[in-house]
C-alpha cells in the first residue's frame, strides 16, 4: 500500500524513505526498539539515582545559568507530595515556559536530597500519559511523537494488509490477527498484550522465512541427475602437486564434494568457513572433477576483482579457465560465447555478467557461487536453468553454527572448513575509543615505514545530515591533507566497475600506501602486503562483517592489525565490539551476532530475497522455530494457502542482485 495514503508532507515522506520506508506495510512493520513504561512510583519509594516522574506546582521563578557556547542550566522548585523539589533542566533555556504558579510534570532521575534532573517535561496531567509508550529509533529531524502520529495514521490500514498466517495455525497456536497484533506491538495496553502480539508476529515472521526458503530449495534439489564419472586418482593427483598440504577438513570437504558429483542426486551443498581457511581450493577441485567428467562449470563471483583472482588462480593450477566480465570487449566476449556453446571450452570465471540471455552452454554441469548470499534466488536460479539438473555449490565465509544450520538452510548438505592453514595468523585487534585515528597514528605510520600497505574501512560513502559517521570521501580528504608523503586511494561501490579495478590494481601492486574504502573489500580481495587495517564508526557493522573486513589483512605471513574506532555509548556495542580482541573463530562469532542481530546481515536476506527476522530469537524460540519448519511443508505440499503462496511468489520475484 503506498504511503500516499497518509496524506503525509514531503519532509515526513522523505523521512521516512531515508528510514528504507517505501510503503504502509514497511512502516507498519517498523516495530519499537524498547519501551517506556510512565507509572506513579511514591515520593516515600524514591532511591537516589532512580528513573521517575511526578507532576506539581512551580513555585519558584526559574532562573537560567550559561556556561560555554549554547550550554546552560535552568533550575526552578516544584511543590509536589508535599515536598519542595528543586528541577535542573540542560540546555533548555526557555524560562518564559517555567511560570511561576503552572502545573508542570516532569520525567528524570532523583538525585537526592530533593535534587531532581530533569530529562523532558510536559504540561499535560500525569494520569493520561500512564502506561506503556513505544520507542522507535529515528534518523535526525525526526521525533518519537511525530513518528507515533504517523504510525496511527498507518494503524487505521491495519486490517488491509493481507494476513498470511493460515487460519488453523492460528486456531492451533492461539495467536492473534495480524491487524491486532500490529495494534497492540505499537500500542500495548500492558505486558501482556505486548507478549500476545510479539509471540503472534515472531511465528509470522519464521513461518514465512522457512516457506520462502523451502520453496526455493525445493526448486533446487527436486531433480536427479546422471552421475558424473570421473577418475579420482587424478583428482588425488591434481591435489598431490598443489604448493602447500590441505587441512583435514578441506580434504574432507573436496571428499564430500566429489560424492556429490558422483551421485545421482543434484548437488545442494554449502561449503563454509572463515576468510582464510581455503574454501577456494574445494571449489577448484570440483571443478576439476566436472571437468574429468566432460562437463562445463561456472564459477560466479559477486565482483570483477574478486572474479580475476579466482581466474588467475585456476590458470596458476592448471585448469583451463575463461573469464567472463562486463569489463571486456565484445569480441573477446564473443569468442568466448562461441566457445561456450560449441563446448570447446569447459570452465568459465564470471560476475552476474553469466546471468545473462545471450549466455549459452553447450554441457553445464557445476554452478558455484562465492560469497553466495551475495546473489538473489532469481540470479542463481536463472544460472541452474542454463544446464539440465545442474549440480550447485555454494561457498561462504560467514559461517553458520550447527546448531542454527538446519533452520536457515534446511535440508542443504553443510561442509565445514573449520581448521586454519598452519602458517594463517589470527589478526590482533583493538578496540578505539573515538572518531579519531590519532592515538594509533604512530602503529599505522611505522607499519607503513616497513613497506605495508592499511586499510581504512568507512560505513558510508558520504557525510549525511541523517546519521553522524565519518564517511569514505571526508576521511580521504582528510589523510590526503595530512600525510601528503604517503599514496592514498579511494574505492566504494558508486564507482564504475573500471574505476574500482583500476584503483584495486594500482593497491595490489603496490603504487598505494593506504586505500580508503567503503566494506566493497569485503569480499575475498587477496593483497597478501596489506596487515593494517582501521574500521570508522565499526559499531555501525555486525560482528560477522567486522570479522570478514579484517579477515583481508591475515593474507601474508606477516601480523596483521585491526583497530575498530568507535564513539558509541551504547555498553552492549562497546561489549560487542571488545569481543572481536578475544574471539578468532568465525563461528563463534557468528553465533554471537545471531543471538544479537538476528540473520539479516550474513544471510543477505535483502538481497536472497528471504524475509528478514526483526523480532525472532534464533537462540530463544526454537520451540517455535521447529513448528513454523513443519508448518512450512504442510503449506508448500497441500498448495492451498493462497495468501502465504502468493507471498512466497512475490517475495522470490522481488528478490535482487546488488554489489
Amino acid at each position: 500500500m503506498d504511503l500516499s495514503v497518509l496524506k503525509l508532507t514531503s519532509r515526513r515522506h522523505g523521512l521516512l524513505v531515508k528510514m528504507g520506508i517505501d510503503s504502509v506495510e514497511d512502516l507498519l512493520s517498523t516495530y519499537p526498539f524498547r519501551y517506556e513504561t510512565i507509572e506513579i512510583i511514591p515520593y516515600s519509594q524514591w532511591q537516589e539515582n532512580d528513573h521517575v516522574c511526578f507532576e506539581g506546582l512551580i513555585c519558584s521563578l526559574a532562573r537560567v545559568i550559561r556556561f560555554g557556547k549554547n550550554r546552560s542550566m535552568t533550575k526552578f522548585t516544584v511543590i509536589s507530595y508535599d515536598q519542595e523539589i528543586e528541577v535542573t533542566l540542560f540546555n533548555r533555556p526557555w524560562t518564559q515556559q517555567f511560570t511561576f504558579g503552572k502545573d508542570i510534570t516532569v520525567f528524570g532521575q532523583y538525585k537526592g536530597k530533593n535534587k531532581f534532573t530533569a530529562t523532558n517535561y510536559n504540561f499535560e496531567p500525569l494520569s493520561k500519559q500512564l502506561g506503556m509508550h513505544p520507542v522507535y529509533t529515528l534518523p535526525q529531524g525526526m521525533h518519537q511523537k511525530e513518528f507515533q502520529k504517523i504510525m496511527d495514521q498507518a494503524l487505521a490500514f491495519r486490517y488491509e494488509v493481507e494476513d498470511v498466517i493460515p487460519h488453523r495455525y492460528r486456531e492451533k497456536y492461539r495467536l492473534l490477527e495480524h491487524g491486532q497484533a500490529l495494534l497492540w506491538v505499537h500500542h500495548p495496553q500492558d505486558s501482556k498484550h505486548l507478549r500476545y502480539a510479539l509471540r503472534t508476529l515472531k511465528y509470522e515472521e519464521f513461518l514465512c522465512f522457512q516457506c520462502v526458503m523451502q520453496a526455493t530449495q525445493n526448486q533446487a534439489t527436486s531433480a536427479s541427475k546422471d552421475p558424473k564419472i570421473f577418475d579420482e586418482s587424478l583428482i588425488d593427483a591434481w591435489i598431490h602437486q598443489l604448493p602447500y598440504p590441505l587441512t583435514k577438513d578441506q580434504a574432507q570437504a573436496i571428499d564430500d564434494v566429489c560424492e556429490d558429483l558422483h551421485s545421482s542426486k543434484t548437488m545442494f551443498r554449502l561449503v563454509q568457513g572463515d576468510v582464510g581457511c581455503g574454501k577456494t581450493i574445494v571449489a577448484m577441485a570440483a571443478i576439476y572433477a566436472s571437468y574429468l567428467a566432460g562437463y562445463q562449470s561456472a564459477f560466479l563471483a559477486p565482483t570483477e576483482i574478486l572474479a580475476r583472482q579466482h581466474y588467475e588462480k585456476m590458470r596458476a593450477l592448471g585448469l583451463d579457465a575463461q573469464l567472463y566480465v562486463s569489463a571486456l570487449s565484445a569480441k573477446e566476449k564473443q569468442t568466448i560465447l562461441d566457445g561456450m556453446a560449441s563446448g570447446e571450452m569447459l570452465i568459465f570465471v564470471g560476475t552476474h555478467a553469466l546471468f545473462q540471455d545471450q549466455v549459452h552452454f553447450s554441457k553445464l554441469g557445476l554452478v558455484i557461487a562465492d560469497e553466495q548470499q551475495r546473489f538473489g534466488v532469481r540470479q542463481r536460479r536463472s544460472m541452474l536453468e542454463k544446464g539440465k539438473n545442474v549440480d550447485f555449490l555454494m561457498m561462504s565465509a560467514t559461517p553458520i553454527p550447527r546448531t542454527y544450520a538446519h533452520f536457515i538452510y534446511g535440508n542443504m548438505d553443510i561442509s565445514n572448513i573449520k581448521t586454519m592453514p598452519p602458517h594463517r595468523k589470527p589478526v590482533i585487534t583493538k578496540y578505539v575509543k573515538g572518531t579519531s585515528m590519532k592515538p594509533i597514528l604512530k602503529d599505522i605510520l611505522q607499519g607503513l615505514q616497513e613497506g605495508r600497505q592499511c586499510y581504512v574501512v568507512c560505513a558510508a560513502i558520504e557525510d549525511s545530515t541523517e546519521v553522524s559517521m565519518r564517511s569514505a570521501t571526508k576521511v580521504y580528504e582528510g589523510m590526503k591533507k595530512t600525510l601528503k608523503d604517503k599514496r592514498i586511494g579511494l574505492l566504494h561501490g558508486q564507482m564504475t566497475s573500471e574505476e574500482k579495478e583500476a584503483m584495486m590494481n594500482q593497491f595490489v601492486n603496490k603504487e598505494l600506501d593506504v586505500l580508503v574504502s567503503t566494506t566493497v573489500i569485503e569480499v575475498g580481495i587477496d593483497v597478501p602486503n596489506a596487515t593494517l587495517m582501521v574500521i570508522y564508526d565499526a559499531h555501525r557493522f555486525g560482528l560477522s562483517t567486522l570479522h570478514q573486513l579484517r579477515g583481508r589483512v591475515a593474507r601474508g605471513k606477516e601480523q596483521g592489525y585491526c583497530w575498530l574506532l568507535s564513539d558509541s555509548k551504547d555498553s552492549q556495542a562497546i561489549e560487542r565490539l571488545k569481543k572481536l580482541e578475544t574471539i578468532t573463530d568465525g563461528f563463534a562469532i557468528t553465533e554471537y551476532d545471531l543471538r544479537l542481530r538476528g540473520p539479516g546481515d550474513f544471510l543477505g536476506v535483502r538481497q536472497s530475497g528471504l524475509p528478514n527476522f526483526v523480532l525472532g530469537d534464533l537462540e530463544k524460540d526454537k520451540a517455535m522455530m521447529d513448528e513454523c519448519v513443519k508448518n512450512a511443508e504442510e503449506i508448500l505440499q497441500q498448495k492451498i494457502d493462497q495468501p502465504m503462496l502468493d507471498f512466497i511468489s512475490k517475495a522470490i520475484a522481488n528478490a535482487q542482485y546488488f554489489d
